[in-house]
Order: structure tokens, then C-alpha cells, then sequence
């Protein structure tokens, strides 16, 4: 079984497309959903020496656990140093040389002619080596590189310390026919590179851009051709191979293809819709940016004839982790709700929240009190009991629910992170009652809530305390 190992690089390549620029705080979600998702590599945009940039990278080397952290270089020592001063924190770093290999790139982007090119190779790669030991070089236009030439580019790289080389299809026109001669083109000229990347100790990469919508083909036919590393993006309006149209092959196929990859399959569909809304997925110029979203669609359609198993793997799907106990309560509700109605995702959200985990709660709501409009900042005052003492909290926040939440945060003494917030009317009229629910994510474990309210605050805020009391039942 080949394990491929998968690198996004969305905020890589959004930066260079001013529509899709992403703000500070975008970019942070965006990382923390794809180390959610277990993706083996984030890799970010280059330093442009604005101090927001390293601020960023700082960010990012404390907040990521499991994932590497990837930023390109720029060519010369004082950028690499800044650069790495931003990224040493990091728990797995890496620092990437990015140079295009083809005759029109050196001479557009660096002016630089072919014998030039090596010994800049060298002494980049290099430096960057002394610094992290993780180091990565990608030959950027590299399909359009003279095999002989691009073999003694890699060769200088591998020798200079890279880890891994990676090869990309800058125009995305390449056929997987095409790919796989290349390359072997390339290990002809440079057999000692192809024992190297076969034995283990140097990664081969690839990145697709997707024009002809061939980048799927391209990279499965790169993988059989000795390619280990694939790079995609979760905004397929960027150009790059979609991370979610990529995954699903490696879902449907990869059994058959001898081929599989760590990423958290079973919440792929979620967190790509996520990430979709987030990044503007096939929309450059607008992206949704909040963090509680009003949802209304539901794409799950389950009948009376779904058996448990198959409610098993749906709930999975959707990111839960029930036990044997709750899963038999949830289906017998769910066959009752079934037999009058089309069962979708919502439905399912709410049965969870509803019986998965029950235990006596930790936490009581008291009282709260919500000061909000549209001259004042929202404020939110909560009071919560927990054997019998009552705690008080007041926060300002972005919007009323967001007051209440960090206020309830300041009694808790932790943060939850937030998964996904909905609510919807579930009366008519002027004295409609509002249904909330809220999902937390703790230690990679999602909790669900559900509350019910004429208030949508105060329904809200017992969604998030439902969900809360389900953790610290747990701790």
C-alpha cells in the first residue's frame, strides 16, 4: 500500500490572487480545519517582510500540533532568516526553495540563465538546510524543463539537503501519459535520484494545476511513477487539484489502486464545505468569513429502509463518535421520525444532540442578561450553577451570541472550539420558537447541543451549555 502524504497549500496560493486574499483571521481557521482534517502538510504563502506576515507564521507555529508547517523562501539570506526566526517555533517546520526550472521561467522571474541556476541552487538550499532540517525544493514549470537539466537541478538540490523534490505542471495541460515519461525521462538521466526516492530517504512530489480537469488522472498516474507527495487546494477555484475531488478518488479507489493517505476521511464532506465557504471555493471574489453561520440546506437524504450500520457510517460522516448504547437510541428514533418524513442531516444533528451522551449536567443556567445595538458594542451577562454556587461572567463581543459564549467561557475557565452553530424557526409567526444547536470539538471529539427557546440567545446559550456539560461529563 503506497501512503501518499497530502499538502494544501490554499494560503499559498491565495495569496497570490488579490480577490482570494484571506484575512488574518481566516487564515488561522482555514489552518486549524486542516489539521483538523489531518492533512500531513499546510504550507502557507512566502514572507513579503510585512510584520502581519510574520505575525501569521508565528501564530501558526504555536497553534499547529500534528501537522507541518511549510513557507517558501525568498532567494537570498536575510529574507530566509526572517523567515525561519517566524517558523522555529513551529513543531515540525519546513522551509521550502521554490525556483522554476523551465527556460522562459528562469529568464521571466530571475533573469537568469541555465549554468547560473545550479550553483543558486546549491548555496539556497543550503543555508536553508543549516537552519531546518526539513527542507524542500520544488522545481516550479518543471514539465517544461529539459529532462537532462531538471535531473542536475534535483541531483544539486538532494545533495544541498532537500528532503523532498517536487515537479509541477505550472500550466496544467500535462496528460498522465505525458507525466509518467517525463519522469521516467528524468530517472534516466539521474538513476542514482530515482534509488534515492525508491529506498525512502528523498520524497518526490507533485503539483497539478487542473485546467484541462485532468489533475486527479495526472496525479494517480505521478504515483505510480514514484510520486509520494501530493499538493491540492481546498479552493479548486484557484486552479491547483481540489483536495476534496482528489480525496474522494483515494475514498472510492484507493483499495483498488493500492494507494491510501492519513486524512480523517470520514468528515472529509464537512470540513470541505467549510473550508469551501471559507477560502470563496469557486467564487475568488466573495468568501463567507464568520464564525456562526445561520444554516438552513441539508444534503442527507434517509429513508424508513436505512439499517443501523448504515446510520452508523452516516453519523461517522458527519463527525460523530457514538457508542453502541446511544447509537441504538438514536436509531430507534430515527426509524420513528423516518416513517412520516425524509430524514436529513439536521435531523440527524438533532437525535445526537438529543441522546448521545446524556449525563446529569455540570452546569445549570441561572439567568442571563443580553445588551446589544446597533451604537453599542454586545454585551452579554451570564449566571451558571454548579452545585449549588452560582458564577457570574460579562463579555463584549461580536454580535450578542458571541458575547454570550466567551462570558460562559470565562466561567468555564477553558475554550471549546467551535464547530458549527445553527439555528432555525421551528414555529411561525411574531412569537416563533427558536432551535439551536451548537458543536463543540474537544481533543479531536465533537459534542453536540440542542436548545430550545422564544429567545434565539437564550436558546443558543443552552445548545452551547448542553454541549459543554457532554464534555466535562467526560473529563
Amino acid at each position: 500500500m503506497s501512503d501518499i502524504k497530502i499538502v494544501d497549500i490554499t494560503l499559498r496560493e491565495s495569496e497570490q490572487v488579490n480577490a482570494a486574499k484571506l484575512s488574518f483571521k481566516e487564515k488561522l481557521e482555514t489552518a486549524k480545519l486542516l489539521e483538523k482534517l489531518q492533512v500531513d502538510v499546510i504550507e502557507t504563502g512566502a514572507q513579503s517582510g510585512a510584520p502581519a506576515d510574520a505575525a501569521f507564521i508565528r501564530s501558526l507555529s504555536t497553534t499547529l500540533e500534528t501537522g507541518i508547517l511549510c513557507v517558501p523562501v525568498a532567494l537570498d539570506k536575510k529574507s530566509i532568516d526572517s523567515t525561519w526566526a517566524a517558523l522555529s517555533k513551529a513543531k515540525k517546520p519546513r522551509l521550502n526553495v521554490i525556483i522554476p526550472t523551465s527556460t522562459i521561467g528562469m529568464e521571466f522571474r530571475h533573469q537568469m540563465k541555465a549554468e547560473k541556476l545550479l550553483p543558486l541552487v546549491s548555496e539556497i538550499v543550503s543555508y536553508c538546510f543549516s537552519l531546518c532540517p526539513d527542507v524542500e525544493f520544488t522545481a516550479e514549470d518543471s514539465v517544461r524543463s529539459e529532462p537532462d537539466f531538471l535531473a542536475e537541478v534535483l541531483k544539486t538540490a538532494v545533495s544541498a539537503g532537500a528532503k523532498t523534490v517536487t515537479l509541477c505542471d505550472s500550466v496544467g495541460e500535462l496528460l498522465p501519459d505525458e507525466l509518467c515519461s517525463f519522469i521516467t525521462e528524468i530517472f534516466k538521466h539521474a538513476p542514482e535520484l530515482q534509488k534515492s526516492i525508491t529506498d525512502g530517504p528523498i520524497t518526490l512530489g507533485l503539483h497539478c494545476k487542473d485546467n484541462l480537469g485532468l489533475a486527479s488522472a495526472v496525479a494517480l498516474t505521478g504515483i505510480n511513477c514514484g510520486v509520494k507527495l501530493i499538493k491540492v487546494s481546498s479552493n479548486p477555484g484557484l486552479g491547483t487539484l481540489s483536495l476534496e475531488q482528489f480525496l474522494n478518488v483515494l475514498k472510492v479507489r484507493g483499495d483498488t489502486l493500492d494507494i491510501a493517505s492519513g486524512v480523517n476521511i470520514t468528515s472529509l464532506q464537512r470540513t470541505c464545505a467549510r473550508l469551501a465557504a471559507l477560502t470563496g471555493a469557486g467564487d475568488t471574489g466573495r468568501r463567507a468569513s464568520a464564525d456562526i453561520r445561520e444554516t438552513g440546506g441539508d444534503e442527507a437524504g434517509l429513508t424508513e429502509s436505512t439499517d443501523i450500520d448504515q446510520l452508523r457510517s452516516h453519523i461517522q460522516t458527519l463527525g460523530y463518535d457514538v457508542n453502541e448504547d446511544d447509537l441504538e437510541r438514536i436509531f430507534t428514533q430515527f426509524k420513528d421520525i423516518a416513517r412520516s418524513k425524509t430524514v436529513v442531516n439536521r435531523d440527524i444533528d438533532a437525535l445526537v444532540a438529543e441522546t448521545a451522551g446524556q449525563a446529569p449536567p455540570v452546569y445549570l443556567l441561572k439567568n442571563y442578561v443580553i445588551n446589544s445595538g446597533s451604537s453599542i458594542a454586545a454585551t452579554a451577562y451570564i449566571e451558571f450553577s454548579k452545585e449549588g454556587l452560582v458564577s457570574t461572567a460579562l463579555s463584549a463581543g461580536d454580535g450578542p451570541i458571541d458575547a454570550a459564549f466567551k462570558a460562559a467561557e470565562q466561567i468555564f475557565g477553558a475554550h471549546y472550539e467551535l464547530e458549527e452553530f445553527q439555528i432555525q424557526a421551528v414555529t411561525g409567526g411574531r412569537e416563533a420558537t427558536g432551535d439551536a444547536l451548537v458543536k463543540l470539538r474537544h481533543n479531536g471529539k465533537l459534542y453536540s447541543g440542542r436548545g430550545v427557546s422564544t429567545d434565539i440567545v437564550g436558546a443558543s446559550i443552552r445548545a452551547y451549555l448542553s454541549a459543554v456539560n457532554k464534555i466535562l461529563h467526560e473529563i
